[in-house]
């Protein structure tokens, strides 16, 4: 035992030095709820546009101030930018990637013709090419582009004009406007600087926005942009973290006091749990590099279940007070250690779902639940020197032990119970669409929504993935996409997209191109050669424009991101949801896969909902041989209140009319490992005189608070963890000494 002690001191020693460089560094905090969703059968492309999208987006804001005229659209902007002061955010300058396109694209003019274009060269008559050339020549100098004899239809400065209709906004000024039925627009954008976000509870970018916004009188101001989600959901976690966690300590103290009246269990029973808190958080920085918020939102309900370990040692001392603490501490062991090893399986078993966040949650609750229970050996019996008194609370709590059944009373309360489950069960609906796990503020959301559709953003979760051997394979699969994409715009079903073809036709495409520019020019020059002094068409001898080309334009930056190494990307701009299986079906072109990012991880949460309540099955089964070999015939009275509990808890959500999750089926494993505890203890210790009741009691309250507490979180995967593990710990707690045995049949 003097090893253990001085082992454990070590390891607390260095916990506690880890602890002082994380909080002293900056503990690295994760906030994105996407890091707690699977993978899916994605391929690398795929992840690499995913991330691209997700680190374009995470650092960017963008405001919209809208007025009834431009002037007043235009002002109001300029006082907006003017009165919002944060060191965390920095303006990006506006810039019009269209400036210098007309000199920099002019020497592929005779390859860049619009489907319009093309339509209009082949279908008019000569004649009407002809008028159209003459109503052009007779037009002042200053307003063509070009020679006459270059471009005598003017089809290029026309190929300009309709490619810069695919945005909505232009420059004037300083500033981005545009105009829609909802009145003039005007876009500022902004960068977070250093790409963090706040974890002190305090909105800082909100409030900044809110105070520039207040400026203004007759200017309407929405902001969008993915740091706004970050921040709400880091305020919202830091208020959860604080409401179980203070929820949990008061629990403790309230309780312990009451049950001990006295300092020293109070501290002791706070310092297993302390250790078990850090190190957890230790392990998992360790292991994972950061800690998700969802982890410490977790982290703060362990308290609720840590204590478990300290309160059965002191409620053993408080009915034995003249016991050796080291033989008393040994004849614990054997039930605690079965009811840790119980509890850290239900965690892990969580780390078989394919969620990075949940694991972490199962490795910082395991390494805690284990760290506490190591506590309790080590420390309590040399720091417990003192006598633990009894009081009149303890006593009183001890006799109110719930009498153990018999055999028909226990059939008939079974069978009520089994009636409510499954009036329960027949209203439960199951959702498995990802989102559902949506959890921001609705003004966040609305703003989102409006700004999206009136600016035309791409959506980051839908998207098209294009291969090909070589460039101008990729290209031409592209412009056959692009082609049936074109057939959804009319209908609203899609308001546009971004593609490299847009502005880099194929070879093959440029060819046809050339050669119908050509036709068309050498047809027009000639009809009107008495009206020139000279007809002889101006040409350009240059090879076919290629991406490369392109992207040295003003046109890169826009262009980077679509073309990849091994792929280019066709982004949406806002797909209604009626689109979604048209859009599915493009993706059967060759070469073409259609990129669903919420579908598939909607997919993903179904298949596993589904295996994870299968695989819940076996968890009982491998939790039952874990008690049969222990309690052998008697096993089944410490797992039956568990298993009747994880019924309620379900039969429950489908009373609230809440749907049924992914989310419940796991909180049923933590039931699972922590519920079964309580049987453990009971069967453990039949013949005591009501300390293992009263640490049961003590132990739940706490855990109740903890794990109730998460019930009121408005993130709907901590909710219905909150849930399902309130209701199934009551049912647990209620039920276990119904089906302990009797002292008198105990062996």
């Amino acid at each position: 035992m003097k090893r253990l002690t001085l082992f454990w001191t070590l390891i607390a020693a260095l916990l506690l030095a880890h602890q002082v460089h994380l909080w002293t560094t900056g503990l690295p905090i994760e906030t994105d709820l996407l890091t707690l969703l699977p993978g899916s059968d994605r391929d690398t492309a795929a992840d690499a546009v995913l991330h691209h999208l997700s680190d374009t987006a995470s650092g960017s804001l963008v405001v919209l101030v809208t007025a009834k005229t431009k002037p007043e659209a235009l002002a109001a902007a300029t006082q907006f930018a003017t009165s919002l002061h944060s060191s965390r955010l920095e303006r990006i300058p506006s810039t019009d990637a269209q400036h210098s396109l007309p000199d920099e694209l002019a020497p592929w003019r005779e390859a860049l013709l619009t489907t319009t274009q093309r339509e209009r060269l082949t279908t008019a008559s000569p004649d009407d090419l002809t008028q159209r050339a003459l109503l052009q020549l007779q037009q002042p100098l200053g307003a063509r582009l070009g020679d006459f004899r270059e471009d005598p239809l003017q089809l290029y400065p026309e190929y300009l004009r309709e490619r810069a209709q695919l945005t909505r906004l232009r420059p004037e000024g300083e500033h981005l406007v545009f105009e829609t039925d909802a009145g003039h627009h005007v876009l500022l954008r902004y960068r977070v600087l250093g790409g963090a976000f706040s974890f002190d509870g305090v909105a800082h970018l909100e409030t900044a926005l809110n105070t520039a916004k207040q400026s203004l009188t007759d200017a309407e101001v929405l902001v969008a942009g993915v740091p706004l989600f970050a921040e709400a959901a880091a305020v919202q976690a830091n208020s959860e973290v604080s409401t179980v966690g203070t929820g949990s300590l008061l629990a403790i103290l309230v309780i312990m006091w009451l049950a001990f009246r006295s300092p020293r269990p109070l501290l002791l029973v706070v310092l297993s749990v302390g250790m078990g808190t850090i190190a957890g958080l230790s392990a998992t920085v360790l292991l994972f590099g950061k800690v998700h918020l969802m982890t410490l939102v977790f982290g703060a309900s362990l308290v609720g279940v840590a204590e478990d370990y300290g309160i059965h040692y002191f409620t053993s001392r408080q009915a034995e007070p003249k016991r050796d603490r080291h033989e008393l501490l040994a004849h614990l062991t054997p039930g605690l250690f079965l009811a840790v090893l119980t509890s850290v399986a239900g965690y892990v078993m969580l780390a078989l779902a394919p969620f990075p966040g949940l694991r972490q949650v199962a490795v910082f609750s395991s390494v805690g639940l284990a760290a506490a229970f190591v506590t309790v050996l080590a420390w309590f019996p040399v720091l417990d020197r003192g006598e633990v008194k009894s009081t009149s609370f303890a006593r009183k709590w001890a006799a109110t032990r719930f009498p153990p059944l018999s055999a028909r009373g226990l059939a008939l309360t079974l069978g009520g119970l089994l009636l409510i489950t499954a009036l329960g069960f027949s209203r439960i609906h199951v959702q498995d669409d990802v989102r559902a796990l949506q959890a921001s503020p609705q003004r966040l959301i609305d703003a989102q929504r409006v700004v999206a559709e009136r600016i035309g953003l791409p959506s980051p979760a839908q998207f098209f993935i294009i291969r090909g051997a070589t460039e101008a394979e990729r290209l031409e699969r592209e412009e056959a996409l692009t082609a049936q994409l074109d057939t959804l715009i009319p209908g609203r079903m899609l308001v546009g997209y971004d593609a490299v073809s847009r502005w880099v036709p194929s070879p093959k495409t440029q060819a046809l191109n050339r050669a119908l520019f050509a036709r068309t020019r050498q047809d027009v020059l000639t009809a009107l050669a008495d009206e020139l002094d000279d007809a002889t068409p101006l040409t350009h001898e240059t090879p076919p424009l290629t991406v490369a080309d392109a992207l040295k334009t003003q046109l890169g930056d826009a262009l980077r991101p679509l073309w990849l190494d091994d792929v280019s990307v066709v982004l949406l701009h806002a797909p209604t949801k009626d689109s979604l299986p048209v859009l599915a079906t493009f993706g059967a072109l060759p070469g073409v896969r259609f990129v669903d990012r919420t579908g598939e991880i909607s997919s993903v949460l179904q298949l596993w909902r589904v295996g994870m309540s299968q695989l819940l099955g076996l968890g009982y089964v491998v939790v039952f041989a874990a008690l049969f070999w222990r309690f052998r015939g008697r096993a089944w009275r410490a797992l039956l209140p568990t298993l009747v509990a994880s019924g309620l808890a379900l039969g429950t959500v489908g009373f609230l009319g809440e749907p049924l999750t992914l989310f419940h089926v796991l909180a049923l494993w933590l039931l699972l490992g922590m519920g079964v505890d309580y049987g453990i203890f009971l069967v453990e210790h039949p013949n005591d005189e009501g300390e293992a009741w009263l640490a049961i009691g003590l132990g739940a309250v706490s855990t109740l608070l903890s794990f109730g507490l998460l019930a009121v979180s408005t993130t709907p995967a901590i909710h219905a963890f909150g849930v399902t593990l309130g209701v199934g710990e009551i049912a647990v707690w209620v039920l276990s000494p119904l089906c302990a045995p009797r002292a008198d049949r105990a062996r």
